[in-house]
C-alpha cells in the first residue's frame, strides 16, 4: 500500500487534505479508460472539445474567488497573484477553445501530379505532471491545447496542490469533458512515472525542475513515450548603458519575487552596465527591502512564505555561500510576519560574486538576485548564456534595433525587451539547453499534442 501524502499550509503550518496515493490498479485502468475514450467522438468532435473548454471557463469564472483561497491556502502565494492565475486558466481554455475548430495540417500537389495530404491527428493517451507552484494556470496551460487537439488525458499534480487540481478537474467534467477523458491519479514521482512508462500512454507534459524532467526523460525512453519538458530556469534582465534604470530595477524586484522566487520564469539575475553600478545597487537594495514578506491573505502582502523547510535552507545556504565569495546586499534572512510559524524569507540582493558560482549557476527557486556587471553589451550576452539553462531573459534600452539585435544572441525561449513576464495564451512558451523542450501556448501548443501523418495519392484512378 502506498503511504498517503500529507501536505501543509506553507504559512501556518497547518495540515491540508491528505493526498491518497494512486494504486498501480487504479493507475491501470485510467489508463485503459483514455485509452478507449480515443476511439469515441471526442477526438473527431470539434464542436463538443471547444463548448467543454468554454463551459470550463465559465465554472472556473463563477468559482473564481474559492479557487483563488484555496490556492492561497495550498502554495502560500498572496492573493492578488492567486487571482492573477485563475485568470490565466480561464483565459487559456477560452483561446483553446477557439482553436478546437481550427483545421489543422494541408494538402499539395506533387510534381508526377499526385496528391499530398499532411494530417495532425491527436497524439494519444498523454501524462500531464503538474508543479506545485502555480497548479491551475499551469495544468490548464498545457490541457487546453491538448484538448483543442483531442487527446484524452491523465493528470498526476504535485501532492501538495491535489485538492486544487481535484476541483478544478471536477469542474471540467461539470463543463462536459466526459470522466473517461480526463482522469487526476495524485501521488509522487513513482506514480507519475509508472504513468508515463505505461505502454498505452503516448505523450508527456511536464513542468518541473530540471532533475524532475530528466527523470522523465528516462522513464519516457522505454516506450518512446514523447515529452513535452518546461523545466527550471536562471533568467537574467540585461540592462544595457543607455536603458531606464529604474524601471528596469523595479521590474526586476518585482520579478524576483514572484511566487518568493518560486518560478521557473522568476528573474534571477540582473546585469546592468558598469556605468550604473552604483546607482543600481542602491536602487536594488532600496526596492527589494521595501518588498516584505506577510500573510498570503492580506491584499497589501508582495510576497509569501516558501513552500518548504528544505526551500528555506536551500536559498539559506546559498546566502551564506555568497557571503562567503561576494557581498551579501539586503536580505536572506528568516521572518515570522504577522506571528506566522511558516517558512518566510526576506529577499535578498547579493553581488561581487563569480559568474562560475553555484548562486549564480543554480536554479535556486527562491527570492534571491544576483547584482552582476559588464563594460559591453557583448559581454552582458556572454554573461547571460554563462548558466545552462535557457527559459527567459530580458533586455533594457532604449534602443529597439540594439535591444532585437541582443535578444537574437540570447540563448533562451523567451526574451522581452523593456518589460518582463509577459505571457500570453497567443505565444508559444518553452525552453532551450536545460530548461527544457517543446511549446506550449499558440497554436503550436495544440500541435505539439497531434502526430503528423503523409497521406498520399494519386488522382484520376
Amino acid at each position: 500500500m502506498k503511504t498517503p501524502l500529507q501536505p501543509v499550509n506553507p504559512a501556518t503550518l497547518e495540515p491540508l487534505e491528505i493526498a491518497e496515493q494512486a494504486t498501480d490498479a487504479e493507475i491501470g485502468e485510467a489508463v485503459s479508460e483514455a485509452t478507449r475514450a480515443m476511439r469515441t467522438g471526442w477526438p473527431r468532435d470539434h464542436r463538443l472539445r471547444a463548448q467543454s473548454l468554454n463551459a470550463w471557463a465559465d465554472l472556473l469564472s463563477d468559482h473564481s474567488s474559492e479557487l483563488a483561497d484555496d490556492l492561497v491556502r495550498e502554495t502560500g502565494k498572496p492573493i492578488g497573484e492567486a487571482r492573477k492565475e485563475v485568470a490565466g486558466a480561464i483565459d487559456s481554455l477560452r483561446f483553446n477553445a477557439g482553436l478546437a475548430r481550427l483545421p489543422l495540417g494541408r494538402a499539395a500537389g506533387l510534381p508526377d501530379g499526385s496528391e499530398a495530404h499532411l494530417v495532425r491527428e491527436p497524439v494519444g493517451p498523454t501524462v500531464f505532471i503538474t508543479p506545485w507552484n502555480w497548479p491551475v494556470l499551469l495544468l490548464l496551460r498545457d490541457l487546453a491545447p491538448a484538448f483543442a487537439a483531442g487527446v484524452t488525458a491523465l493528470v498526476k499534480p504535485a501532492p501538495q496542490t491535489t485538492h486544487i487540481t481535484r476541483r478544478v478537474i471536477a469542474l471540467g467534467h461539470r463543463a462536459g469533458v466526459p470522466p473517461e477523458v480526463l482522469h487526476v491519479l495524485p501521488g509522487d514521482a513513482e506514480v507519475g512515472a509508472e504513468l508515463v512508462a505505461h505502454p498505452d500512454t503516448r505523450a508527456v507534459a511536464i513542468t518541473g525542475s530540471t532533475e524532475a524532467g530528466q527523470a522523465v526523460m528516462r522513464a519516457a525512453a522505454a516506450t518512446m513515450t514523447r515529452p513535452l519538458l518546461e523545466l527550471g530556469g536562471k533568467a537574467s534582465m540585461l540592462v544595457l548603458a543607455d536603458a531606464d534604470l529604474e524601471a528596469a530595477v523595479e521590474a526586476a524586484a518585482r520579478a524576483a519575487v514572484i511566487t518568493s522566487g518560486q518560478m521557473c520564469m522568476a528573474c534571477t539575475r540582473i546585469l546592468v552596465h558598469a556605468r550604473h553600478a552604483k546607482d543600481a545597487e542602491e536602487l536594488l537594495r532600496e526596492r527589494l527591502a521595501a518588498l516584505t514578506p506577510g500573510d498570503p491573505r492580506d491584499e497589501s502582502t508582495d510576497l509569501g512564505p516558501l513552500i518548504s523547510e528544505a526551500a528555506v535552507n536551500k536559498v539559506l545556504n546559498a546566502v551564506d555561500r555568497a557571503r562567503e565569495d561576494g557581498r551579501v546586499l539586503v536580505g536572506g534572512q528568516q521572518a515570522h510576519p504577522d506571528g506566522l510559524p511558516g517558512h518566510f524569507l526576506t529577499p535578498a540582493l547579493v553581488s561581487e560574486l563569480d559568474p562560475r558560482s553555484p548562486v549564480v549557476q543554480e536554479d535556486l527557486f527562491g527570492p534571491l538576485l544576483s547584482l552582476e556587471v559588464f563594460d559591453s553589451d557583448e559581454d552582458a550576452i556572454e554573461l547571460a548564456n554563462a548558466t545552462s539553462f535557457g527559459l527567459a531573459a530580458a533586455v533594457w534600452t532604449r534602443d529597439l534595433t540594439r535591444g532585437f539585435a541582443v535578444a537574437r544572441e540570447l540563448q533562451s525561449g523567451t526574451v522581452w525587451l523593456n518589460g518582463y513576464n509577459h505571457s500570453y495564451a497567443e505565444m508559444p512558451s518553452g525552453g532551450v539547453r536545460m530548461s527544457g523542450m517543446g511549446r506550449t501556448r499558440g497554436v503550436e501548443g495544440v500541435e505539439q499534442f497531434t502526430e503528423l501523418k503523409h497521406v498520399h495519392f494519386p488522382v484520376g484512378l
